[in-house]
């Protein structure tokens, strides 16, 4: 008995680490089988998900945002840019009295004309008033100069009037602003240029259609602030003046001479405008007045002939009544 409890107790260390070698064994091997099954059961990223995860890197690139790798943290590119020069609207009005109303303005039309070079050029020029008798009309006009000749141009005007009853000058600024829509700009050209790419890798008529949708709602934009860079920059470089020209009263002339035609003329007129009214009255009156007028006569009048029958009846009613005289 002692022998093999002995035996006993001495092989049991040794059969209990089998056990658990083939329990490590086991666990590893059935690990394995379960990261194999579940690398195998993983899904496949589908072509709507890529072409999901493309318009998100558009979206992200055209609001200023860097399109980094998948699972990277975003963080904004930097779309600041220096601007070379300031960009500065500058706009003028001016009042003259002048002598000779359109001798000035031929005058202005041509110091506009020696700066056509530099794209100066005249936008309108309104006349009205004036007559035979040699009065002088007056003028407004508008037009465009070079900026760096603003200043010079308004002091040359000033200098052809007899005298300035106003003139004001203004600037603005709006460096800001193009480089705000230069900075867009380049955002959309990216991503137009994302779209593109986009359009080509597309498996699926749906994610083209978008694709092509989406790209045509960047280039409508792009064309947009196209055309206001344009205007700014037109309009920085070429200011804008705006002119009037009144006639100076002491050089008219005085235009005392009777005209007694003209007068007999103006009375045939003013003759025939009554006649004119009155028959318009008479018109008038015929079509929306008279109708009411004799229907009122007439119910004035059967109203006096039903009062008269009336006072008849009741005097005859009385003579009966009354004793005859002997």
């Amino acid at each position: 008995m002692g022998k093999i409890s002995a035996t006993f107790l001495g092989h049991r260390p040794r059969r209990i680490d089998w056990i658990a070698t083939i329990l490590v064994v086991t666990g590893v091997l059935l690990g394995l089988l379960a990261g194999c099954g579940g690398v195998a059961s993983q899904p496949q990223p589908m072509v709507d998900e890529v072409f999901v995860e493309k318009m998100v890197e558009v979206e992200a690139e055209e609001a200023g945002f860097a399109a980094p790798e998948m699972g990277a943290p975003r963080e904004p590119a930097d779309n600041s840019m220096q601007a070379t020069e300031r960009l500065i609207i500058r706009t003028g009005g001016i009042s003259l009295v002048v002598e000779d109303t359109r001798g000035v303005r031929t005058a202005i039309e041509r110091l506009v004309a020696d700066m056509a070079d530099q794209g100066a050029f005249v936008v309108s020029a309104d006349e009205y008033g004036g007559d035979a008798e040699g009065n002088q009309p007056h003028i407004t006009m508008s037009i465009r100069v070079p900026a760096t000749r603003f200043g010079a141009v308004m002091d040359q005007l000033a200098a052809m009037a007899v005298e300035v009853t106003s003139r004001n000058e203004s600037a603005q600024d709006v460096t800001e602003e193009y480089v705000d829509l230069e900075a867009r700009l380049e955002s959309l050209e990216a991503a137009r240029q994302r779209l593109l790419e986009i359009m080509e890798q597309a498996r699926a008529t749906k994610d083209l259609l978008e694709a092509e949708q989406q790209l045509t709602q960047r280039e409508a934009e792009i064309e947009s602030i196209k055309g206001r860079m344009q205007y700014l920059e037109q309009s920085s470089r070429l200011s804008s003046i705006w002119i009037e020209l009144q006639p100076y009263i002491l050089s008219q002339p005085v235009g005392q001479q009777w005209r007694p035609v003209e007068t007999a003329r103006r009375a045939v007129e003013a003759l025939a405008d009554g006649l004119r009214g009155f028959g318009d009255f008479l018109i008038f009156f015929a079509i929306a007045l008279l109708p009411w007028l004799l229907l009122l006569a007439l119910a004035i009048y059967v109203t006096y002939r039903l009062v008269r029958w009336l006072t008849r009846r009741r005097r005859e009613r009385r003579a009966p009544d009354q004793p005859e005289a002997d």
